[in-house]
């Protein structure tokens, strides 16, 4: 069969048109949601469709116009499918999470639908694309086309701009996430970013707090179990007023334990990539930046005072928070295979425990609620909430499910908490301490939204409204009426360095919630 044969100017319009409507509907829904007048709406889609025109015009200069829209069409599927299905932008940050993503959590976020929405939108129309032939040219008749086309559609995409100008300059000013709603525009231009972001990241480590020193210490061993929690948001939790009991055993522990609930606190991001690397620094959610993954964070500077850190890993990694101390991975020390549950960690701090004979922390980062795969944080015996969403596809559930689901995996946090509160209890040889806090919340199909990873501009509230549980409370001066206390990651690691009596140049007491002004 002869294959079918288009001129360049032809099968280009053909190519960008289909880069700007094929994947225009997460774009268009933002619009709509946002009021954005029809032919705003219209102008805006003829613009991306030209400046699409433009890009691959040029790529026909180098002879790569084929191979540069095979690249545009299979990244255009992808992020239209996980656009569409969790309600998420692409930015940098979002890039960055994918990048840092294990195969555990890559293969959570694959599904039947995706792959069938790479096939339909990315794969397929890239075998037309391959199929459809163009006459043969010579190397200076395609640098003429491309010179030609590029100039010609420049020209139209800077008329538009310039007649709507007023039109898109508010659009843009009142809806920053429109640009990162445009696929594969989005795709590429956050990964631009992501790179740049990797490459300002000073390549020699900063070394800071090396003035640190410990200024006293209780006659016992002093300890601190640090239990990090994953995408835990503080609404869903029944020691914090959620009608549903989704911590039981922490209920009931505070009738006679001095445990402590933070109802006002907030995560620094969205996403673990960025919330755990800045809670671990001296930064502060305002001025959070990457430099902080290669300079000393707290674990560090308490290990300059002379304080052993540890850290037991059941996530995806530390984001280079642990890489100086002593780590135990979960899936290769005990679990192989398999993916741990976060209660197998109290083996191992178990462990820890009976051989302290100095200051020292410990965290123990979960795996928490880590979706969307929900349904596989709990075992079925802990199942108390059904029935439960079981697909990773989370709009093939009600929110009912999906919410049955994400409350099981609280059920395993509290487990988790709890039993290290009465596992450090039971050790009076030691002067224990436990705060356990998440690194950033969850959208469960509030607003459509799923997941978590929105910009902290845009993000919504369930996003950073996080869980902050101390034991013993007194430790930390808080008392029952200070429930509305508001407080932030900013002071997680001078909460830490004050637990320990850390003196160092990089310590705030006003941020410590050790202290009586910390807040």
């Amino acid at each position: 069969m002869q294959r079918l044969t288009l001129n360049f100017p032809a099968l280009l319009i053909l190519v960008a048109a289909w880069l700007a409507l094929g994947y225009s509907g997460p774009l268009m829904s933002a619009l709509s949601e946002y009021g954005v007048h029809g032919f705003t709406q219209v102008k805006l889609v003829v613009f991306i469709a030209f400046f699409y025109t433009v890009a691959l015009a040029i790529s026909r200069c180098v002879n790569a116009f084929k191979p540069f829209a095979i690249l545009l069409f299979v990244l255009a599927a992808p992020a239209l499918f996980y656009m569409s299905e969790y309600g998420i932008i692409i930015d940098a940050d979002m890039i960055i999470n994918a990048i840092e993503t294990d195969t555990a959590e890559a293969r959570d976020q694959l599904s039947g639908s995706f792959f069938e929405t790479f096939i339909t939108l990315g794969v397929i129309p890239s075998l037309l694309l391959a199929y459809i032939k163009l006459p043969p040219s010579s190397t200076a008749t395609k640098i003429k086309q491309g010179i030609a086309a590029a100039t010609c559609f420049s020209v139209l995409a800077v008329g538009i701009a310039y007649t709507s100008y007023d039109d898109f300059a508010s659009l843009f000013r009142n809806h920053r996430d429109v640009k990162y709603r445009v696929a594969p525009f989005n795709v590429i231009s956050a990964t631009v970013s992501a790179l740049k972001r990797k490459l300002e990241t000073p390549t020699q480590f900063i070394r800071l707090g090396q003035d640190a020193f410990q200024v006293s210490t209780s006659e016992k061993p002093r300890v601190m179990v640090i239990v990090l929690g994953e995408t835990a948001r503080a609404d869903h939790f029944s020691i914090n007023n959620y009608a549903r009991l989704t911590t039981p055993s922490l209920n009931a522990l505070m009738t006679s334990e001095p445990i402590f609930s933070y109802k006002s606190a907030t995560s620094c991001g969205t996403a673990t990539a960025i919330s755990v690397p800045c809670m671990f620094s001296f930064l502060t959610a305002d001025n959070y930046s990457d430099v902080a993954r290669n300079s000393s964070n707290v674990l560090d500077v308490l290990e300059t005072a002379g304080i052993n850190a540890t850290w037991i890993e059941n996530n995806s990694g530390c984001k280079d928070v642990c890489n100086r101390i002593k780590t135990v991975k979960m899936s290769e020390s005990r679990c192989g295979e398999l993916e741990c549950y976060d209660v197998d960690m109290l083996e191992q701090l178990k462990s820890w425990l009976s051989n302290l004979h100095q200051d020292s922390i410990i965290v123990l980062h979960q795996m928490g609620s880590h979706g969307p795969a929900y349904y596989e944080r709990s075992p079925n015996e802990m199942k108390r909430f059904l029935p439960e969403c079981k697909s990773q596809e989370l709009s093939n559930c009600s929110v009912d499910e999906i919410t049955n689901a994400y409350d099981n995996s609280l059920l395993v946090t509290d487990q988790l908490v709890s039993q290290v509160i009465k596992l450090l209890k039971s050790h009076t040889e030691l002067d224990s301490s436990m705060m356990y806090v998440s690194d950033h919340g969850e959208s469960l199909g509030d607003n459509g939204i799923y997941l978590h990873g929105l910009p902290n501009w845009i993000a919504p509230e369930e996003q950073r409204h996080i869980p902050w549980i101390v034991w013993p409370s007194d430790t930390f001066n808080v008392s029952k009426h200070e429930t509305g206390a508001t407080i932030s990651h900013d002071n997680f690691s001078h909460t830490i360095l004050g637990y320990f009596n850390v003196e160092a140049s990089v310590y705030n007491e006003h941020l410590d919630l050790t202290k009586p002004d910390g807040r």
